[in-house]
């Protein structure tokens, strides 16, 4: 079959991420479609011809990627669609169908997943969602479709047949990251407009080592997600491959938490030193899955930011949220993350569940003590599938009259019934930044840590200019 596989186009000028549980639309970073890719791997692989665009990167509206298709007509089209912009990005439905009204429209995202028949319904120029792991299914969708044969046994995706629309079983297997092939990056045309942060945090690529988390944080809908990651030496190869085609300077291993195998991620840094590819990595961690001697080959090896989703400063609030964390493993990291010269995220959450000015001035004292170079705080939203929103629908904190397009995202909380939303915790988060911004050790030790690695000067300080400001949806 002839497949279009696109990435989306940006929403009033900025840039969309779609990647999983990561969806949002942002001014400050333009991330290679890791997701699609692999997909257009995947279907490679079974012999079908690939058709890719990244309306993204390119900055192609739906006009002119209209313009476009109309000259390369084909037999269906998969993309992941942002849950916060879903009328946006489900117009590529509409003008598929214009085009071809015998294209099929399949598409998917993580937080739409529990929504087939209200999305079905509303979009009806939307063929097929897949509601389960796309890397599972995808195969399995177009070769039925290619053989004109029915979707009833495909389990994990819901469709249109004859106006009725199916909703079928979920499947128990999943696919491991070990079984899937590397992105087919050679579909993008130019990795010129990718990159983090500033556009001169270039070239860039996001990649994953691995997908899923164990943990069971309440508020996180990606809690106690089976984790499967691949090889260091497919990393490794993954890695040159990216340097070889585009001369990639700057990557984001993008997984939930990179760190999880130990052994492996020293296996990998051992092989970066050794060859030298001179390329420089964030990713995200946990407080109790690093050590002095493990930031130190990461550092060696090309790291240059590794976030921590601490969330709080407060032992009753992470006990409360289940992080399965102490407040003196999350000091003991960012001490020894900034000791070995790796600049620190540090991610907050304010307003969970026992939330009071006393947890609050524990965060302060916790911020005041650790000085990220850089922070992103926040407050508790009640995301499908969460934990925390099966409470606080127990608790009516949530109104019940809300539509189910608002529930994709976020449900909203009753402050009057929730009592930590009772609390300044607008002004709270000022605080929480004066307390950085405004302490001269924190401006020493980043003008130490600008030293020690000068490639930093660009993604610090165009994270403190636009981070704040650019995030528009998350």
């Amino acid at each position: 079959m002839k497949v279009l596989i696109i990435n989306l186009p940006r929403f009033q000028g900025s840039s969309v991420t779609r990647e999983g549980r990561c969806e949002f639309v942002c001014n400050y970073r333009v991330d290679t479609p890791a997701t699609l890719l692999i997909i257009a791997s995947l279907l490679r692989n079974r012999g079908h011809q690939i058709v890719f665009i990244d309306a993204n990167a390119q900055n192609l509206d739906f006009v002119k990627i209209r313009n476009i298709l109309i000259t390369k007509i084909p037999d269906c089209v998969i993309f992941t669609f942002n849950s916060w912009i879903i009328e946006h990005d489900l117009k590529i439905s509409e003008i598929l169908k214009r085009i071809n009204p015998a294209c099929i429209t399949i598409g998917f995202s993580w937080f739409a997943k529990n929504f087939p028949r209200e999305i079905l319904s509303r979009f009806p120029n939307l063929d097929i969602q897949i509601i389960q792991d796309p890397f599972s299914v995808i195969e399995s969708i177009i070769n039925c479709l290619a053989q004109r044969e029915s979707l009833e046994n495909i389990k994990g995706i819901a469709y249109k047949e004859n106006n009725i629309i199916k909703v079928n079983s979920k499947f128990t297997y999943e696919k491991s990251f070990k079984e899937l092939p590397l992105p087919s990056y050679d579909l993008i045309k130019s990795f010129k407009p990718y990159y983090l942060y500033t556009p001169l945090l270039k070239p860039y690529a996001l990649v994953y080592a691995g997908k899923g988390c164990p943990y069971s944080c309440a508020y996180c809908p990606d809690a106690n997600t089976k984790y499967s990651g691949r090889s260091a030496n497919n990393i490794l190869h993954e890695l040159k491959i990216l340097k070889k085609l585009a001369k990639i300077k700057y990557v984001w291993f993008y997984d939930q938490v990179f760190t999880i195998n130990r052994k492996r991620i020293i296996e990998l840094c051992e092989k970066l030193i050794n060859e030298n590819l001179k390329i420089y990595w964030f990713c995200d961690s946990r407080a109790d899955l690093v050590d002095l001697q493990l930031l130190k080959i990461m550092k060696a090896a090309g790291c240059i930011g590794i976030a921590y989703g601490i969330e709080s400063g407060s032992q009753k609030i992470l006990n409360n949220m289940k992080k399965s964390i102490t407040i003196s493993q999350a000091i003991n990291a960012l001490n020894w993350t900034r000791e070995v010269g790796i600049p620190t995220q540090l991610n907050l959450i304010l307003g969970y569940i026992g939330e009071n000015l006393n947890t609050l001035k524990e965060t302060e004292n916790f911020v005041r003590h650790t000085l990220p170079q850089i922070m992103q705080a926040s407050f508790i939203i009640a995301m499908n599938g969460t934990e925390f929103t099966k409470i606080a629908i127990e608790n009516n904190w949530i109104s019940n009259n809300i539509r189910w397009q608002e529930r994709i995202t976020d449900l909203k909380i009753e402050k009057e019934l929730y009592e930590p939303f009772q609390l300044d915790l607008i002004n709270e988060i000022k605080i929480l930044y004066k307390f950085l911004y405004l302490n001269p050790k924190w401006w020493i030790n980043g003008f130490k840590s600008l030293i020690k690695n000068p490639q930093l000067i660009l993604p610090i300080f165009g994270t403190i200019l636009n981070r704040k400001r650019s995030i528009k949806f998350i």
